[in-house]
């Protein structure tokens, strides 16, 4: 169902402007590039999330439709858009763990060879990889409330 991947671009995109614009201002005001940087990635970061949510959740739309109506094609379709959104996911997954593990042998070798460069630059990426993760994963939280979802019962 294109119009559920269309909802999660357009959530993704507004949401990783708001608060990817929110920390480009905040690197504007104390002058630093190395922020300015992280708001444009958790922006980047944040809009793709949303796309694969909008993927997903067509996926799962079709298949349940193909289901029901037997529509083979349909759950064809919701399939695929579910494999992709998960192959997707994976692959960004692990180029993120493969870019913090270079950044920690960069600070490591750094460490061991007594270059301070090479330590600064290693943190800084280590440092802008948290950052990223903890306001794009943070998105997500959002959805479910400071606690989660609210399972008791009662409103």
């Amino acid at each position: 169902m294109d119009f559920l991947k269309g909802i999660g671009k357009l959530a993704g995109d507004v949401t990783g402007r708001v608060i990817g614009g929110t920390v480009r201002v905040a690197g504007e005001l104390v002058h630093s590039d190395y922020i300015k940087e992280i708001g444009n990635d958790v922006e980047r970061v944040t809009s793709r999330t949303g796309e694969l949510a909008g993927q997903a959740a067509s996926g799962v739309w079709d298949v349940g439709a193909g289901l029901v109506t037997a529509d083979k094609q349909r759950a064809q379709t919701g399939f695929n858009d579910l494999g992709d959104a998960a192959t997707t996911t994976v692959r960004g997954a692990g180029q993120g763990i493969q870019y913090v593990v270079e950044s920690g042998i960069e600070v490591m070798a750094g460490i061991k060879d007594h270059d301070k460069e090479l330590v600064k630059d290693g943190v800084k990426k280590l440092g802008k990889a948290a950052a990223i993760t903890v306001l794009a994963v943070g998105v997500v939280d959002l959805v479910d409330g400071p606690d989660g979802p609210d399972t008791s019962g009662t409103v």
